[in-house]
């Protein structure tokens, strides 16, 4: 690790993480989370390359191909040279740390939104689709490489270049089997597409970093997770493009697939499976309905469910569902190719009624992502225990959690709680926050980066209403007077952690259990913490978010401004959330443009009263 450079929480326990996992696979994909971390850190920063960085992301590049051919004989063996490889991980890390705090007080970052957006990404966390959703064994990627290279004149050499962050994961297995075939136009390559006002753009110094010239009849390999609509994969084809004249096949893989994107449309040009035959595993099993199996194998893994009974799957929806209607099928959940167990999280039960089961009869399952990426969010979780029942379980990528009975929201619940019990409560979500923020820590941009919540949300309201069709409470001059035009990234004391808040953010997710015993204190539960589907933000991002969410009194925001203050030993960020409370629209309206692509009545209706209701609680905080 460079010398006097402690990497962010959030880095550091990944690492420790794999460390402990051993495995070639685990240690594959901590070489490519480094590689991408710091070819961002270089594309946001490339004047830094003569201090060392070109030089340290080649020798990453080099050990992810490695280590991809050893993956493909055995993910699961024992990784050679660990210890070596994994002060080489630590290396890059701690190098893309020093680089992104230097550059995060820069007057480029300040001024330049490109330069922001990758650095925001140089210490994000991304878990690329194959681990998190649209699932696929990795490995599996050398052989479809190596016998797509079959199909190709012999004399034809591939130049791989990766579209982060699934490419950094994908393209090494595209690189070893180049280079066994003798077939390799020179290393792999890493490119950022970044959204700016004009489309999709990447990073001068990224172009200018691939060879300033291919071989004769070199095809490119764009290597990347499955495409959705295909606008990235197509704005990187065209730079691509523009950068060799000379080349006229330009092909992009993903797992299981190759598409030719050179046409109006992604043409499927072959097709593959993406999964290894005869696992054994939690997802295989719901997907097919095999309940059978899929209680077999929830207790082989340390689940105790009942041995009495015949159990039953029934699918685990959240109030947002019921409220608001159905996500229709899209893409990503409806085609045989794509297997993402995130948007289909179930219960076990012993047949009967949910209502009724007990705490050894029923369990449920969400998925939290496979792989070390996975393991770490749920040992990170472990780490926030007071929000989670006893007795959590961590099963091929699912986080697995008993039943428990007599949940009751927060927020229809703190006014009737005592003075006593609503100090427990609100020290309990002050507590947790210190949590989230110290297994979180994704780095220190300190006070001098900034991002702009009013024009943002102000996006999305312009969203809402072309969507909804009808005029909103919530008006530009509103936004003026109630939601600032610059706040810190990193909040009051410059710390960017890792927050649930962009799927967690909704008052249902703040639930109590107990509160039947009024001598006793009951316990706080919150669901969604599983931040592998979140982003960055601050402690002050929180307390707007929940303050808002759960309309908290002045006598309940006194209480929590006290246990912040108690926790966190100042009440500064507090004081900075509640500024900041506007903010809290912009989750909610981010959810409803995702989750209700078409507006119905009465949805719209339920919206817009939330809305309204949201909007008169930050005028009335003053």
């Amino acid at each position: 690790m460079t010398a006097g450079v402690a990497l962010p929480a959030l880095h550091r326990d990944f690492v420790d993480t794999v460390r402990r996992d051993g495995s070639t696979a685990a240690l594959h994909a901590c070489v490519c989370f480094a590689e991408q971390l710091l070819s961002d850190t270089t594309a946001a920063a490339p004047a830094v390359d003569a201090a060392g960085l070109a030089p340290l992301i080649k020798e990453l590049r080099e050990l992810c191909t490695v280590l991809a051919r050893d993956m493909a004989t055995d993910p699961a063996a024992p990784a050679r040279a660990a210890d070596e490889r994994i002060a080489v991980v630590e290396r890059a890390l701690g190098r893309a740390t020093a680089v992104v705090e230097v550059v995060w007080r820069s007057a480029a970052a300040r001024r330049g939104e490109r330069t922001a957006a990758l650095l925001r990404h140089a210490a994000d966390w991304k878990t690329p689709e194959c681990y998190g959703y649209d699932l696929a064994d990795p490995e599996l990627s050398l052989a479809q490489a190596a016998d797509w290279l079959t199909t190709r004149p012999g004399h034809e050499p591939v130049l791989v270049v990766a579209v982060r962050t699934g490419g950094s994961y994908l393209a090494p297995f595209w690189q070893a089997a180049a280079e066994d075939a003798g077939r390799a136009a020179g290393p792999w390559h890493s490119v950022r597409p970044v959204r700016a006002e004009g489309g999709i753009i990447l990073s001068e110094a990224e172009l200018a970093a691939l060879p300033p010239e291919l071989p004769s009849g070199t095809v490119v390999v764009l290597v990347d997770d499955q495409p959705d609509t295909g606008v990235t994969a197509k704005a990187v084809r065209d730079c691509l493009a523009e950068r060799f004249p000379s080349v006229r096949d330009i092909t992009l893989a993903a797992p299981g697939r190759l598409y030719d994107p050179n046409g109006p449309v992604m043409k499927v040009l072959a097709e593959r499976p993406v999964v290894r035959n005869g696992t054994d595993r939690l997802w295989q099993h719901a997907d097919a309905g095999d309940i059978v199996r899929l209680a077999d194998r929830a207790r082989s893994a340390g689940v105790p469910l009942a041995s009495g009974g015949v159990h039953r799957s029934i699918p685990f929806r959240g109030p947002f569902l019921s409220t608001y209607g159905t996500v229709p099928a899209s893409a990503k959940d409806g085609g045989a190719r794509r297997i993402d167990p995130r948007t289909r999280p179930f219960s076990l039960v012993v047949d009967g009624d949910i209502r009724r089961q007990d705490q050894a009869a029923a369990y449920h399952f969400r998925f939290i992502g496979t792989g070390p990426h996975g393991l770490h969010c749920y040992r990170a979780l472990r780490a926030m225990s007071e929000l989670l029942p006893p007795g959590l379980a961590f099963v091929d990528g699912y986080l697995v959690t008993p039943h428990e009975t007599g949940l009751q929201p927060l927020r229809e619940n703190l006014l009737s709680l005592t003075e006593r019990q609503r100090r427990h409560v609100l020290g309990a979500v002050a507590r947790s926050w210190h949590a989230l923020r110290s297994v979180g820590e994704m780095g220190r941009p300190g006070t001098d980066a900034v991002y702009d919540p009013r024009e943002r949300l102000g996006h999305a309201l312009r969203q809402l209403r072309d969507r909804m069709r009808r005029s909103l409470a919530v008006d530009d001059t509103w936004l003026t007077r109630h939601v600032p035009n610059r706040a810190l990234l990193g909040g009051t004391d410059g710390v960017l952690f890792r927050t649930p808040l962009p799927y967690g953010h909704g008052f249902w997710h703040w639930q109590l259990t107990g509160i039947e015993d009024a001598g006793a204190a009951p316990a706080l539960r919150r669901f969604g913490l599983d931040w592998i589907w979140g982003g960055g933000g601050c402690l002050e991002s929180e307390i707007a978010s929940f303050t808002v969410e759960n309309r908290l009194d002045g006598p309940a925001r006194d209480l929590l401004r006290e246990a912040v203050g108690t926790v966190m030993g100042d009440t500064r960020a507090f004081d900075a959330g509640l500024r900041l409370c506007g903010e809290a629209l912009y989750w909610n309206i981010k959810t409803w443009l995702r989750r209700c692509p078409v507006v119905s009545g009465a949805a719209a209706d339920r919206i817009e009263a939330e809305l309204t209701a949201q909007a008169n609680y930050v005028v009335g905080l003053g």
